[in-house]
């Protein structure tokens, strides 16, 4: 039984080697006779479209900036150069001077802070960063959580000077509101 058993294996050995033996390749594609007559310049484009991409991308750059010019060339375009004018100022807080304002709400702890200014006429006014204010033209660059600061940018013919001004929230009565500390549950005074 095993000589029956060994031989019967290696009848099925002997067929599985021969059955994975290399396989021929197929013949190559018969090659396409060359034509006798002259193509036109027809047939040329008829070729190329077809062989061609199917869809040709057009960039177009208006609205992007040039990804090859510097950063810092446009920062350096936009600050302004000694002896430049600064351009008048539009907006409605531009024409008090910073001292006249007065700083009455600051909402902090979000990505885009804002303040509530009021005017010498009452009005109340909402500022978030880089809204420009006073006479000179000041940008506020800074929201914290109990004051503003406009930075103004005075030129004169030999430098540019940048001043910082803040603008301090101030309690009225001189009362100030406790915090409320959360660890120990009580009010915290300082």
């Amino acid at each position: 039984m095993k000589t029956f058993h060994s031989m019967f294996i290696s009848g099925a050995l002997a067929l599985a080697l021969v059955g994975c033996g290399e396989e021929e390749a197929p013949p190559p594609p018969p090659v396409a006779p060359k034509r006798e007559k002259a193509e036109t310049p027809k047939d040329k484009a008829a070729e190329t479209a077809v062989a061609g991409p199917a869809y040709v991308y057009n960039y177009n750059p208006v609205g992007k900036r040039d990804p090859f010019r510097s950063p810092m060339e446009d920062m350096a375009r936009e600050a302004p150069q000694p002896g430049q004018q600064m351009t008048a100022c539009n907006e409605p807080l531009c024409q008090w001077d910073i001292d006249q304002l007065k700083l009455v709400a600051v909402v902090t702890g979000d990505a885009n802070p804002m303040a509530m200014v009021e005017d010498p006429m009452g009005r109340g006014h909402i500022v978030r960063r880089n809204t420009r204010m006073g006479r000179q033209g000041g940008k506020v660059t800074q929201i914290l959580r109990d004051e503003v600061i406009i930075t103004e940018t005075i030129t004169t013919p030999e430098r540019v000077v940048y001043n910082p001004v803040k603008m301090e929230l101030k309690q009225e009565g001189g009362r100030v509101d406790p915090a409320y500390d959360l660890m120990t549950g009580k009010n915290w005074e300082p």
